[in-house]
């Protein structure tokens, strides 16, 4: 009798208490998948896309650190296939970029790396230089394109400040490399009524894209008279 009483209980209990929430363990386990395509991009040319999968329906984040250190984020959204493709797009910098795809609806991300092909070269025609005080002097730096690379190369130049009295400035401050061509900018120096006579060397002209940087393999020198 007691233990009819009991059961009684235990049912007339479980038939008061709220059903329980089913977990659509599916869902919240369900994986992202990314790749580049093509597989081997040109920096600059090649038009390429992240495609992947993710839960059907859902809006994917790309999170991307490109190779100068700068974060940005995009958006996609997944089809009913659970399939997406973010881009298509053009790699503007040298060097990895670093990203992570993360499926808003469930939390799962997934992180890949690429990088584009391709490179530049720097040279600088003539070396040195002779100038009276006062006067401004031109070193020609020719930018040149290697395995089809094509993208803009922000200029800069070292050690040319110990020359005293002196200024010095680009053409421009960047220059864009057309894909399998070259391009020139100009350094100009102009030293001043003070700078002392002599020889100035170990003047490094260089070149930046993403985070590839590449100088001259000559060193600049400036003869003042």
């Amino acid at each position: 009798m007691i233990l009819n009483s009991v059961w009684t209980l235990f049912l007339v209990l479980g038939l008061m208490l709220p059903p329980a929430v089913r977990v659509d363990q599916t869902a919240k386990s369900a994986g992202v998948t990314a790749a580049i395509s093509p597989a081997n991009p040109i920096t600059g040319v090649t038009t390429v896309s992240i495609k992947g999968t993710a839960s059907a329906g859902a809006t994917v984040t790309d999170t991307s650190t490109f190779p100068d250190g700068t974060v940005h984020t995009f958006s996609v959204k997944a089809d009913g296939n659970a399939q997406y493709m973010d881009g298509p797009f053009v790699l503007q910098q040298l060097g990895t970029f670093h990203d992570v795809l993360q499926d808003r609806a469930t939390g799962a991300s997934t992180s890949i790396a690429y990088a584009g092909l391709g490179d530049f070269t720097v040279a600088v025609n003539p070396a040195s230089q002779k100038a009276a005080k006062g006067q401004t002097v031109n070193f020609t730096v020719t930018f040149t394109s290697v395995a089809g690379f094509e993208g803009q190369v922000v200029l800069s130049a070292l050690h040319w400040s110990h020359i005293r009295g002196a200024t010095a400035w680009w053409s421009e401050p960047s220059i864009f490399v057309p894909s399998k061509r070259s391009a020139s900018a100009v350094l100009k120096i102009r030293s001043s009524a003070n700078t002392p006579a002599g020889t100035y060397g170990n003047i490094i002209v260089r070149g930046s894209n993403g985070s590839v940087t590449h100088s001259a393999p000559a060193k600049l020198s400036l003869t003042v008279n």
